[in-house]
Parts: structure tokens; C-alpha cells; sequence
């Protein structure tokens, strides 16, 4: 990873320049040097797994594969206390309490690469809705900032929608419309989409929701119930 190797290196000249000397590779022993942050960031990203992973009951959305630049921008606005400062939005101020054990820039950069760089990992489907209504409302409103397979513009702040799980997405455009995310002054992305999500309705956002996740999103994951249980029987007469 080239963010992870430029890392490394700015972690060394740090750490040469804190001792007032000129880091020299013939003369620094760069594992031994460095084996204390870097073991301290690859532990923080073992944290955050335990909500982010797919081994807990109830967690967290899955980040793996998500662009660098969103995920950076995300843990700073958690970090600052522009995401995360309202306990009535229980996982954002849960969030709050975990991104405030970030220590550095570096270590944020870091953790945004080693999520970004991950595999994306399949998803179960969890948000029904008619797909062809939430296409059409999907190129009206929605494809100018995020792209037509919803593959996002940086430019405009638009992030990629092709790794949100339905449940985590449909959950955000809730809390989007009601004013639980995006509410902060300098929280400029997030103050969009709220104005934006204001007058969509329930059925419309489930959708769009599974639009998205249907036609460009996470790869299908089977179901605990297929997994242990295998398909339904088929009901078709021979």
C-alpha cells in the first residue's frame, strides 16, 4: 500500500527528528524504530473490527473498500465533534467516543488506508422496495452527485454508494430527514444531504435503497438461513 509505505516513512523522520538527530538509513533500525506506532495503529484498526467486522450480532456498517478520502473525512468529523456529539444518535455517539482515541493525523490516515485497501465483502439483502421506482428517482435526484452507478464525485463531495449495506444506507437517509445527521454548521456534506433527504418519504427511501444495493452495490451474501438451511423448497409443480 503506498499510503501505508509513505506513512512509515514520515513515522521514522518523526521519530529521528523528537531525539534531535538526522535519520540516516544506514544507521536506524526502521522495525525496531517503528514497531511501537505502527503496532499502535494496526492495534486501533483491530478495535474498530469489532463493530466494523462481520462477527457481531450488532455492528457497525462495513468500511472495507471504501474510499480513502470519505473514510479520512468521516473520522475527522467524528474526531472534531462535528459527527458523534449528540447521545440521542446512540451508534454515531459511540462512534464519537471510539474516534476521539485517535491520537494523530497520521494515525487517522492510516486507519482510512487500511480500510480502504481491504477487499469489499458481500452483503445480505435487507431493504426490499420496487427497484424501477427507485431507479427513476435515483436519476433525478440522486446521480448528479453521486455518478449513474453510484460510483461518486469527489468533486462535489459525492461518496461512492457501491459498499453501503441496505440497512446501514436506509438508516443514514432516516437520520439524514430527520435531522439527526447533518445538522452541524461546518458539517457542509452532511447539511446537503439533509436538506435533500427533507421531503422523501419512507417508501421512496427503501426504493432508492434497494435500487442502489440491487444494481451497483455489495456483491450478495447468502442469509443465516440459507447458510444452515440451504434454499427454500421449490413450490413448482411438475
Amino acid at each position: 500500500m503506498i499510503l501505508t509505505a509513505y506513512l512509515r516513512t514520515g513515522l521514522m523522520a518523526a521519530l529521528a527528528g523528537s531525539v534531535g538527530c538526522k535519520w540516516q538509513s544506514k544507521s536506524v533500525e526502521p522495525e525496531k524504530t517503528l514497531a511501537d506506532p505502527i503496532a499502535k495503529a494496526e492495534a486501533k484498526a483491530m478495535e474498530c473490527m469489532v463493530c466494523h467486522g462481520t462477527k457481531e450480532a450488532q455492528r457497525g456498517p462495513i468500511l472495507d473498500g471504501m474510499e480513502v478520502w470519505y473514510l479520512t473525512e468521516q473520522m475527522e468529523k467524528f474526531r472534531s465533534g462535528i459527527r458523534g456529539n449528540r447521545p440521542s444518535n446512540r451508534s454515531e455517539h459511540l462512534m464519537g467516543v471510539g474516534a476521539r482515541k485517535i491520537e494523530s493525523d497520521l494515525e487517522l490516515a492510516y486507519l482510512a488506508d487500511w480500510f480502504a485497501n481491504r477487499p469489499p465483502v458481500p452483503a445480505i439483502r435487507t431493504v426490499r422496495g420496487e427497484v424501477e421506482k427507485g431507479k427513476e428517482f435515483y436519476e433525478q435526484r440522486c446521480a448528479s452527485c453521486h455518478g449513474a452507478n453510484g460510483e461518486g464525485n469527489r468533486l462535489v463531495r459525492g461518496p461512492s454508494l457501491q459498499r453501503l449495506e441496505g440497512w446501514y444506507f436506509l438508516e443514514q437517509m432516516r437520520k439524514f430527514r430527520s435531522g439527526e445527521r447533518g445538522y452541524h454548521t461546518s458539517d457542509e456534506g452532511g447539511r446537503v444531504m439533509a436538506a435533500a433527504s427533507k421531503d422523501i418519504s419512507d417508501g421512496t427511501l427503501r426504493d432508492v435503497v434497494a435500487y442502489c444495493v440491487e444494481t451497483f452495490g455489495p456483491e450478495e451474501a447468502p442469509s443465516n438461513r440459507d447458510k444452515y438451511l440451504g434454499p427454500k423448497p421449490s413450490t413448482k409443480l411438475f
